[in-house]
């Protein structure tokens, strides 16, 4: 029964909840049912009890309805209520229920005061339920966007506590399920992100920087990207390709990572030959411009030269759709019907694209064999000139300026032609 289909015996005057239509009448009624422990086990085997949790778990999307709830201490009902929760359904619910909850922050600052109940939840990192799994994924997600610093080291010591990574790793590299996979590697993000930070260097890289996880990565990326792409909305597609490459560059970033993960170069050079396939014929075949692709190539080139990734890149890695991408940009403007404030933007847009595309050029150019040098030197033609005058980082304009002199002539001779 969704929210709005609460019979009208449950809404009279004075018993909505804030703002909404929502009776507290109901949510009280349930409450009281988690309460009774001498009952509960009986309770959470009835068809309408499952329903009526449903449906206050689709009512934890209003704000209200969580500082309501809040304000009747659920989450130390919950916490006692949950050892005697051994249906996978009602579990599903109940982690559900606390992951919308823990999109308000008084919510989040509530669940750690129980520190024995969120490590027994994330003990479900454990389990094989893929549905109960993705709400315990969304909660520690939403947990860790909220956090205090002071309480991203209570989590992070959670984690360590539980073994947690070993076992994201684990899904990572054995799911087939699209929606798990998806969460999973949002998950890992989200960690990367508020997680590695200088307090926490030492302990995060301990517990999540293993060669086992750039491979969990790279296998649960390519499983999205080759088996599950067409059951992906773009824009979930997209988020995939943006994210994944963003982990890469956080497990990447420490002094022992060149030694870790010497062994996953290829990998991790298969992951970023996809992505630039993938923006490749969004900018050059349909034309759709994405600023997404900005720091997608800033974090590729973070990641190849931290795992030395040039030493094995061909130029059909990455360096010819970053030619070709910048090409279409650079002809793109004059080509275009647009007014003149949309030209500007237009303009504006175009640049900044080109400067990380020239610059990941040049940064291959810099360090790749002569043959290949040359190579590129033959594709860009007369272009070198024009991708060098975007180029920021005049240490890398001087060093592949003077590689290239010995074949000016040569370039020369093929202008000329």
């Amino acid at each position: 029964m969704k929210p709005d289909e609460l019979q009208s015996e449950e809404k009279v005057t004075g018993d909505v909840i804030g703002d909404t239509a929502y009776s507290e009448r109901f949510v009280l009624k349930i409450l009281l049912k988690l309460a009774n422990l001498d009952t509960l086990k009986d309770e959470i085997l009835d068809q309408a009890f499952e329903e009526d949790l449903c449906t206050l778990w689709d009512m934890t999307a209003e704000r209200d309805v969580v500082l309501f709830l809040l304000q009747h201490d659920v989450l130390n009902l919950l916490s006692f209520a949950w050892p005697i929760i051994e249906t996978p359904r009602i579990a599903e619910i109940v982690v559900g229920m606390i992951a919308n909850m823990c999109c308000q922050k008084e919510a989040v600052i509530n669940l750690l005061k129980l520190v024995p109940f969120v490590k027994s939840l994330i003990e479900c990192i454990k389990g094989n339920d893929s549905l109960i799994l993705i709400q315990l994924l969304r909660l520690i997600n939403s947990s860790l966007f909220l956090a205090s610093s002071d309480n991203i080291q209570i989590w992070l010591r959670l984690f360590i506590e539980v073994g947690y990574s070993k076992h994201l790793y684990f899904i990572l590299k054995n799911s087939s399920q699209k929606d798990l996979l998806i969460n999973a590697l949002e998950n890992l993000n989200t960690i990367c992100t508020y997680c590695n930070i200088e307090e926490l260097w030492s302990d995060f890289f301990g517990h999540f920087v293993s060669v086992e996880a750039l491979e969990s990565v790279i296998i649960g990326y390519i499983e999205i990207t080759e088996t599950h792409r067409d059951l992906c909305e773009k824009e979930q597609f997209e988020r995939i390709l943006l994210i994944s490459i963003q982990i890469i560059l956080n497990l990447v970033g420490f002094d022992k990572s060149v030694s870790i993960f010497n062994n996953n170069k290829n990998d991790a050079l298969k992951m970023i030959t996809i992505t630039f396939q993938y923006y490749e014929n969004k900018l050059v075949n349909c034309k759709e411009i994405d600023m997404d692709l900005v720091d997608i190539v800033g974090s590729t080139i973070s990641v190849i030269n931290a795992l030395k990734i040039i030493e094995i890149s061909e130029l059909d890695d990455y360096f010819m759709q970053s030619y070709k991408m910048w090409k279409t940009l650079h002809y793109m403007v004059d080509g275009q019907q647009v007014t003149e404030n949309d030209h500007e933007d237009l303009v504006n847009v175009s640049k900044e694209l080109q400067t990380s595309l020239s610059t990941l050029m040049f940064v291959y150019m810099e360090k790749c064999n002569e043959d290949n040098l040359l190579k590129a030197l033959d594709e860009m033609n007369h272009d070198f000139d024009d991708v060098a005058s975007f180029i920021e980082n005049k240490c890398i304009l001087n060093i592949v300026t003077e590689r290239v002199s010995t074949y000016q002539t040569r370039l020369k001779e093929i202008v000329d032609c």
